[in-house]
């Protein structure tokens, strides 16, 4: 027996001395075991700087992604700071008429908004008018904004075989009067992207609305202008059009209402002035 007892315990003490065999409560881990365990605690914080870095990536691509959206609106639109800084400014006060054609180096940026197009130098005005016109529970819906040259022309030619067959014009008259509603191509403020067509949504007779009330008194704080209106034939040389807006900034509109003028008068009025 103290045989046996003895051969236990030197069995016991190499096994106590083996290195390769660890005791820690009464629980063994193998060599093998604590190998797993390094490489696990090697990989593990790779994976989770990976992790991190993935979300980091995605994080400044969403915020790219969001950024770019406040730039450009739906459908092309946009109303950053570039657009304006950008505009011509020369634009402003050109007259597009058949005495004053469209230059051909005239060009346009436009931009979608509401369904029609527009310069882009306009579109935060637009917007900032038609988003207070809807606070203010009015009904203002825009018909129309650029018009290409070959729409212009199309609208043009309707005009004429109207007036033939409606009133019996020869073509040289009707030609002629049509031009004093709807203007040929290159003849049209609606080719500069700079003019809009507004009507209301509670009725057919935009002038008795309120909505054509509210744009008349509030327009000039947005840059805009009645172009064509009543009693002003003369300076204008078109008829009274109370749906007819045109851009022509905020300084100039508020110069063109408080000296009760056109477009027309305020610009023979500038000449005079610079001569």
């Amino acid at each position: 027996m103290k045989r046996d007892e003895l051969s236990m315990r030197e069995s016991y003490a190499r096994r106590k001395s083996d290195p390769k065999v660890l005791r820690y409560s009464d629980t063994s881990f193998s060599e093998d075991n604590t190998e797993g365990l390094r490489k696990v605690l090697v990989i593990l914080p790779i994976v989770i700087i990976g992790i991190i870095v993935l979300a980091l990536i995605i994080g400044i691509k969403q915020y790219t992604s969001i950024f770019a959206g406040i730039k450009m609106t739906s459908e092309g639109e946009s109303t950053s700071a570039e657009a304006v800084d950008s505009f011509d400014e020369s634009k402003l006060l050109l007259i597009i008429s058949p005495d004053s054609p469209m230059p051909s180096d005239y060009k346009t940026d436009l931009i979608s908004y509401d369904g029609s197009q527009f310069d882009k130098g306009i579109i935060e005005d637009l917007k900032k008018m038609m988003d207070t016109a809807n606070r203010e529970g009015l009904s203002i819906k825009i018909e129309e904004g650029y018009v290409s040259p070959e729409v212009q022309h199309e609208l043009y030619m309707d005009q004429v075989r109207k007036l033939i067959a409606r009133e019996g014009y020869g073509e040289a008259r009707a030609m002629e009067e049509a031009e004093k509603t709807v203007p040929m191509e290159n003849h049209s403020e609606f080719q500069s992207g700079l003019a809009v067509k507004f009507s209301s949504l509670k009725g057919s007779d935009f002038v008795s609305t309120e909505e054509y009330l509210w744009l008349y008194k509030n327009s000039i704080k947005y840059g805009f202008i009645l172009r064509y209106p009543e009693g002003k034939e003369l300076s204008t040389e078109r008829e009274f059009d109370p749906t007819h807006f045109r851009y022509v900034g905020k300084e100039n509109a508020a110069r063109m209402r408080s000296l009760n003028m056109t477009l027309d008068e305020y610009i023979s009025y500038l000449n005079a002035r610079n001569n």
